[in-house]
Protein backbone atom coordinates (compact mmCIF):
# COMPACT_ATOMS: atom_id res chain seq x y z
CA UNK A 1 0.00 0.00 0.00
CA UNK A 2 1.20 3.58 -0.70
CA UNK A 3 1.82 4.82 2.25
CA UNK A 4 -0.01 8.53 2.92
CA UNK A 5 1.97 11.82 2.19
CA UNK A 6 3.21 14.01 4.49
CA UNK A 7 0.32 16.58 4.91
CA UNK A 8 -2.19 13.44 5.32
CA UNK A 9 -3.20 12.81 9.02
CA UNK A 10 -2.72 9.08 8.76
CA UNK A 11 0.91 10.51 8.53
CA UNK A 12 3.86 9.81 11.13
CA UNK A 13 4.98 12.41 13.03
CA UNK A 14 7.92 12.86 15.01
CA UNK A 15 6.65 15.48 17.39
CA UNK A 16 6.13 14.55 20.54
CA UNK A 17 2.73 16.42 20.68
CA UNK A 18 1.79 14.24 17.74
CA UNK A 19 -0.97 11.80 18.53
CA UNK A 20 -0.68 9.55 15.63
CA UNK A 21 -3.90 7.53 16.90
CA UNK A 22 -5.89 10.28 17.14
CA UNK A 23 -4.88 11.68 13.42
CA UNK A 24 -5.60 7.95 12.37
CA UNK A 25 -9.19 8.65 13.37
CA UNK A 26 -9.60 11.44 11.49
CA UNK A 27 -8.06 9.83 8.85
CA UNK A 28 -10.99 7.54 8.86
CA UNK A 29 -13.57 9.77 9.32
CA UNK A 30 -12.54 11.74 6.29
CA UNK A 31 -11.94 8.74 3.68
CA UNK A 32 -15.96 9.21 3.76
CA UNK A 33 -15.56 12.57 1.55
CA UNK A 34 -17.80 12.69 -1.68
CA UNK A 35 -18.32 8.52 -1.57
CA UNK A 36 -21.10 7.48 -3.45
CA UNK A 37 -22.39 4.89 -0.70
CA UNK A 38 -21.37 3.03 2.03
CA UNK A 39 -18.02 2.34 2.08
CA UNK A 40 -16.66 -1.84 3.03
CA UNK A 41 -13.62 -2.15 5.41
CA UNK A 42 -11.05 -2.25 2.23
CA UNK A 43 -12.56 0.77 0.91
CA UNK A 44 -12.44 2.40 4.20
CA UNK A 45 -8.09 1.45 4.31
CA UNK A 46 -7.34 2.53 1.18
CA UNK A 47 -9.03 6.05 0.65
CA UNK A 48 -7.27 6.20 4.48
CA UNK A 49 -3.94 4.98 3.28
CA UNK A 50 -4.11 2.77 6.66
CA UNK A 51 -3.89 -1.39 7.05
CA UNK A 52 -7.05 -3.39 7.38
CA UNK A 53 -6.48 -3.79 11.10
CA UNK A 54 -5.73 -0.78 12.41
CA UNK A 55 -9.04 1.13 9.97
CA UNK A 56 -11.05 -1.92 11.58
CA UNK A 57 -9.95 -0.82 15.17
CA UNK A 58 -10.69 3.29 14.30
CA UNK A 59 -14.25 2.12 12.44
CA UNK A 60 -15.72 0.18 15.45
CA UNK A 61 -14.40 2.82 17.76
CA UNK A 62 -16.47 5.47 15.49
CA UNK A 63 -19.58 2.58 15.41
CA UNK A 64 -19.53 2.55 19.23
CA UNK A 65 -19.09 5.99 19.69
CA UNK A 66 -22.26 6.75 17.31
CA UNK A 67 -20.54 8.42 14.75
CA UNK A 68 -19.88 5.99 12.18
CA UNK A 69 -22.87 3.37 11.02
CA UNK A 70 -22.46 -0.34 10.18
CA UNK A 71 -24.64 -2.08 8.53
CA UNK A 72 -24.14 -5.69 7.32
CA UNK A 73 -19.93 -5.23 6.25
CA UNK A 74 -20.18 -2.01 4.85
CA UNK A 75 -20.08 1.76 7.02
CA UNK A 76 -21.29 5.06 6.59
CA UNK A 77 -21.32 8.54 8.50
CA UNK A 78 -23.70 9.13 11.09
CA UNK A 79 -25.45 12.81 11.55
CA UNK A 80 -23.91 12.85 14.89
CA UNK A 81 -20.54 13.23 13.43
CA UNK A 82 -22.22 17.07 12.85
CA UNK A 83 -21.15 17.71 16.31
CA UNK A 84 -17.78 17.44 14.94
CA UNK A 85 -18.14 20.53 12.97
CA UNK A 86 -20.90 22.76 13.84
CA UNK A 87 -18.64 25.66 14.63
CA UNK A 88 -17.38 25.23 11.08
CA UNK A 89 -20.82 24.91 9.51
CA UNK A 90 -21.90 27.59 10.52
CA UNK A 91 -19.35 29.98 8.87
CA UNK A 92 -18.65 28.01 5.89
CA UNK A 93 -20.40 27.30 2.33
CA UNK A 94 -23.17 24.56 4.50
CA UNK A 95 -24.52 27.33 6.20
CA UNK A 96 -24.24 29.52 3.66
CA UNK A 97 -25.89 27.55 1.43
CA UNK A 98 -28.86 26.73 3.41
CA UNK A 99 -29.03 30.25 5.06
CA UNK A 100 -30.37 32.51 1.99
CA UNK A 101 -33.28 29.86 1.14
CA UNK A 102 -34.17 29.85 5.06
CA UNK A 103 -34.34 33.69 5.32
CA UNK A 104 -36.56 34.20 2.02
CA UNK A 105 -38.64 31.18 3.45
CA UNK A 106 -38.97 33.22 6.55
CA UNK A 107 -39.47 36.75 5.16
CA UNK A 108 -42.35 34.92 3.30
CA UNK A 109 -44.13 33.08 5.62
CA UNK A 110 -42.95 35.20 8.90
CA UNK A 111 -42.68 32.22 10.81
CA UNK A 112 -39.45 30.43 11.92
CA UNK A 113 -38.00 27.76 9.62
CA UNK A 114 -34.78 25.25 9.97
CA UNK A 115 -33.42 22.18 8.87
CA UNK A 116 -33.27 18.79 10.54
CA UNK A 117 -31.41 15.66 10.54
CA UNK A 118 -32.11 12.38 12.63
CA UNK A 119 -29.51 11.10 15.14
CA UNK A 120 -30.58 8.08 17.02
CA UNK A 121 -34.31 8.66 18.28
CA UNK A 122 -33.58 12.74 18.17
CA UNK A 123 -33.84 15.47 15.78
CA UNK A 124 -30.88 17.82 15.24
CA UNK A 125 -31.35 21.54 14.15
CA UNK A 126 -28.07 22.11 11.49
CA UNK A 127 -29.55 25.61 10.29
CA UNK A 128 -32.19 28.12 11.78
CA UNK A 129 -34.01 31.54 11.05
CA UNK A 130 -35.75 33.10 13.63
CA UNK A 131 -38.89 35.31 12.42
CA UNK A 132 -38.17 38.56 14.13
CA UNK A 133 -41.54 39.67 14.18
CA UNK A 134 -43.50 36.41 15.22
CA UNK A 135 -41.56 33.74 17.61
CA UNK A 136 -42.95 30.32 18.73
CA UNK A 137 -42.57 29.79 22.06
CA UNK A 138 -39.51 27.18 22.27
CA UNK A 139 -35.71 28.53 21.89
CA UNK A 140 -34.36 26.63 18.57
CA UNK A 141 -31.05 27.48 17.67
CA UNK A 142 -28.36 25.30 15.76
CA UNK A 143 -27.73 22.07 17.31
CA UNK A 144 -31.09 22.10 19.05
CA UNK A 145 -31.92 18.62 20.01
CA UNK A 146 -35.32 16.68 20.00
CA UNK A 147 -37.10 13.58 20.68
CA UNK A 148 -37.69 12.90 17.72
CA UNK A 149 -41.49 10.63 18.22
CA UNK A 150 -42.50 14.42 19.44
CA UNK A 151 -41.73 16.40 16.39
CA UNK A 152 -42.93 17.00 13.08
CA UNK A 153 -39.85 16.69 11.57
CA UNK A 154 -38.57 13.56 13.62
CA UNK A 155 -41.71 11.83 11.81
CA UNK A 156 -40.74 12.88 8.35
CA UNK A 157 -37.21 11.68 9.18
CA UNK A 158 -37.96 8.31 10.45
CA UNK A 159 -40.06 7.71 7.66
CA UNK A 160 -37.68 5.88 5.62
CA UNK A 161 -36.88 3.36 8.02
CA UNK A 162 -38.41 0.16 8.41
CA UNK A 163 -41.05 -0.53 10.95
CA UNK A 164 -38.97 -2.78 13.24
CA UNK A 165 -36.17 -0.41 13.23
CA UNK A 166 -38.83 2.49 13.84
CA UNK A 167 -40.18 -0.02 16.89
CA UNK A 168 -36.60 -0.08 18.10
CA UNK A 169 -35.93 3.62 18.13
CA UNK A 170 -39.07 4.49 20.09
CA UNK A 171 -38.83 1.59 22.47
CA UNK A 172 -41.19 1.85 25.25
CA UNK A 173 -42.52 4.55 28.25
CA UNK A 174 -42.46 7.53 26.08
CA UNK A 175 -42.17 10.64 28.05
CA UNK A 176 -45.55 13.42 27.24
CA UNK A 177 -44.72 16.73 26.53
CA UNK A 178 -48.14 18.03 26.37
CA UNK A 179 -51.30 16.42 26.89
CA UNK A 180 -51.13 15.72 23.20
CA UNK A 181 -48.19 14.14 22.61
CA UNK A 182 -48.45 10.52 21.44
CA UNK A 183 -46.59 8.42 23.18
CA UNK A 184 -48.04 4.98 21.99
CA UNK A 185 -45.02 3.48 19.27
CA UNK A 186 -47.71 2.12 17.08
CA UNK A 187 -49.92 5.23 17.06
CA UNK A 188 -46.43 7.75 16.25
CA UNK A 189 -45.76 4.45 13.18
CA UNK A 190 -49.23 4.83 11.95
CA UNK A 191 -48.68 8.98 11.87
CA UNK A 192 -44.90 8.62 10.59
CA UNK A 193 -46.53 6.12 8.14
CA UNK A 194 -48.85 8.92 7.33
CA UNK A 195 -46.31 11.66 6.69
CA UNK A 196 -43.94 9.40 4.46
CA UNK A 197 -47.48 8.53 2.01
CA UNK A 198 -48.67 12.59 2.17
CA UNK A 199 -45.05 14.14 1.75
CA UNK A 200 -44.99 15.94 4.71
CA UNK A 201 -45.72 15.81 8.79
CA UNK A 202 -48.20 17.83 10.79
CA UNK A 203 -48.06 18.12 14.46
CA UNK A 204 -50.68 20.04 16.67
CA UNK A 205 -49.35 20.90 20.50
CA UNK A 206 -47.47 17.51 20.54
CA UNK A 207 -44.32 19.42 21.53
CA UNK A 208 -45.69 22.55 23.33
CA UNK A 209 -48.99 24.04 23.90
CA UNK A 210 -49.61 25.88 21.62
CA UNK A 211 -47.68 25.33 19.21
CA UNK A 212 -48.33 24.03 15.61
CA UNK A 213 -45.51 23.17 13.37
CA UNK A 214 -45.21 21.40 9.48
CA UNK A 215 -42.41 19.52 7.84
CA UNK A 216 -41.57 18.10 4.65
CA UNK A 217 -38.48 15.48 3.64
CA UNK A 218 -35.12 17.27 1.76
CA UNK A 219 -34.12 14.44 -0.76
CA UNK A 220 -30.56 14.71 -2.60
CA UNK A 221 -29.48 14.18 -6.40
CA UNK A 222 -30.10 10.80 -5.46
CA UNK A 223 -33.29 10.57 -4.52
CA UNK A 224 -32.40 9.58 -0.62
CA UNK A 225 -34.11 11.46 1.81
CA UNK A 226 -31.30 12.86 3.99
CA UNK A 227 -32.85 16.00 5.82
CA UNK A 228 -36.30 17.98 6.94
CA UNK A 229 -37.11 21.32 6.50
CA UNK A 230 -39.86 23.07 9.48
CA UNK A 231 -42.02 25.60 10.63
CA UNK A 232 -43.21 26.77 13.40
CA UNK A 233 -46.13 28.82 14.47
CA UNK A 234 -48.09 29.84 17.51
CA UNK A 235 -51.67 28.09 17.24
CA UNK A 236 -52.83 31.71 17.58
CA UNK A 237 -51.59 32.27 14.21
CA UNK A 238 -51.81 29.10 12.10
CA UNK A 239 -54.09 26.75 12.43
CA UNK A 240 -53.07 22.98 11.37
CA UNK A 241 -55.08 23.23 8.24
CA UNK A 242 -53.54 26.41 7.68
CA UNK A 243 -49.81 25.13 7.42
CA UNK A 244 -51.04 22.19 5.71
CA UNK A 245 -52.89 24.67 2.68
CA UNK A 246 -50.62 28.02 2.77
CA UNK A 247 -46.72 26.57 4.80
CA UNK A 248 -46.62 22.95 3.28
CA UNK A 249 -46.87 23.83 -0.44
CA UNK A 250 -44.01 26.66 0.11
CA UNK A 251 -41.92 24.22 1.99
CA UNK A 252 -42.21 21.21 -0.40
CA UNK A 253 -40.79 23.86 -3.29
CA UNK A 254 -37.65 25.50 -1.47
CA UNK A 255 -36.96 21.82 -0.06
CA UNK A 256 -36.55 20.78 -3.96
CA UNK A 257 -34.49 23.86 -4.74
CA UNK A 258 -32.47 22.71 -1.37
CA UNK A 259 -32.40 19.32 -2.42
CA UNK A 260 -30.77 20.12 -5.78
CA UNK A 261 -28.07 21.47 -4.22
CA UNK A 262 -26.46 19.55 -1.32
CA UNK A 263 -23.23 17.74 -2.38
CA UNK A 264 -23.50 13.89 -2.14
CA UNK A 265 -23.18 12.56 1.43
CA UNK A 266 -22.68 15.64 3.06
CA UNK A 267 -26.34 15.15 5.35
CA UNK A 268 -25.93 11.12 4.95
CA UNK A 269 -27.26 9.15 7.76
Amino acid sequence: MTPPPDDHPAAERNSQNFVNGFARGLAVIEAFADAPDALSLAEVAARAGLDRAVTRRMLLTLVELGFVIQTNRRFRLAPRILRLGYAFLSQASFDGMLRPFLMELTQKLEESVSVSVLDGTETVIVCHVTATMRKAGLLMREGSRWPAYATASGRVLLSPLSDEDIRHRLGSGLRPLTRRTLTDPEAILRAIRTAEASGYALLDEELEDGLASASVPIFDRRGKLVASLNASSAKVRRSPHNLRTAVVPLLQQVSAEVGKLIPDGMLAG
